[in-house]
């Protein structure tokens, strides 16, 4: 690879990780880790435990944007939205421009409120909203999806009043027959109380270690590493002599106050 397609290859990088895409994605205010697209279906069950989770991911140095389906726009709060998870949080409605750029951009989708109807149609492959079809590719573009099935859940107790303990049994086995198959597309299903642990738990996993260059069979420090360590508390990484350092690696070391150091 010549120096010109290693600099474009890098500009590229640049770009991507900071989700400056032709002004398509407000940066996330002082930078951050990670992007994660929120989806919120037409649900309360969970909606106020749900945003505390959010509130948690966002400390996880993660920047938010959330996309409410034309029901959860008419049903949820908005302003309760912002006010919890900040006035800078991008807010995407069934009229906004389809969320391309967000969705590339993300390292992760959430589903804090899955509803019944939302987990049947996904278990039909059925994208007849905008936020459906978000899922659907998130999947297609192997994206770590992960849903709170509080509203989806029959049996689930934050129901009280609305408790559906006189369900027919054909019609229950139905609803959890739906959690069930859109859990075998890829979507980790959880309770929403443990929405935060589980979006840590993917974001570890999409961290990469030293990677073997395979032409010049060195070791390769990438931003994932960098950011791998800041996830876990590291301020300090320590390479081998010869190891390559990306300038994206070291852009991000630098703005978050990691020592490289050269054993």
């Amino acid at each position: 690879m010549d120096n010109e397609k290693i600099v474009e290859t890098v500009t590229a990088e640049v770009l991507r990780q900071l989700s400056i895409i032709s002004g398509n994605m407000p940066a996330h205010p002082g930078g951050s880790l990670y992007k994660a697209l929120a989806i919120f279906t037409g649900g309360t069950i969970g909606f106020e435990a749900g945003l505390l989770q959010l509130t948690h991911i966002q400390s996880l140095n993660t920047g938010l944007t959330v996309v409410l389906s034309a029901a959860a726009e008419k049903i949820l709060d908005t302003d309760r939205i912002r006010q919890a998870l900040g006035s800078n949080t991008s807010v995407l409605t069934s009229t906004s421009p389809y969320p391309g750029p967000a969705l590339r951009a993300a390292d992760i989708v959430l589903i804090p409120v899955l509803t019944q109807n939302s987990a049947a149609k996904l278990a039909n492959t059925l994208a007849d909203s905008m936020v459906l079809t978000l899922i659907l590719q998130a999947l297609m573009l192997g994206k770590p999806v992960i849903a709170a099935t509080n509203a989806a859940d029959p049996d689930d107790n934050r129901r009280g009043e609305k408790n559906m303990s006189n369900l027919l049994p054909a019609l229950r086995e139905a609803l959890q027959a739906n959690l069930k198959k859109i859990a075998t597309y890829g979507i980790k299903l959880t309770p929403v109380e443990n929405l935060a642990a589980a979006a840590q738990q993917a974001l570890a996993k999409e961290i990469k270690p030293y990677a073997q260059d395979k032409l010049a069979k060195k070791r390769v420090l990438h931003a994932e590493s960098v950011k791998g360590a800041v996830n876990s508390g590291t301020k300090t990484i320590v390479i081998t002599q010869g190891t390559i350092v990306t300038p994206l690696a070291r852009d991000i070391a630098r703005a978050l106050k990691v020592e490289i150091v050269v054993k």
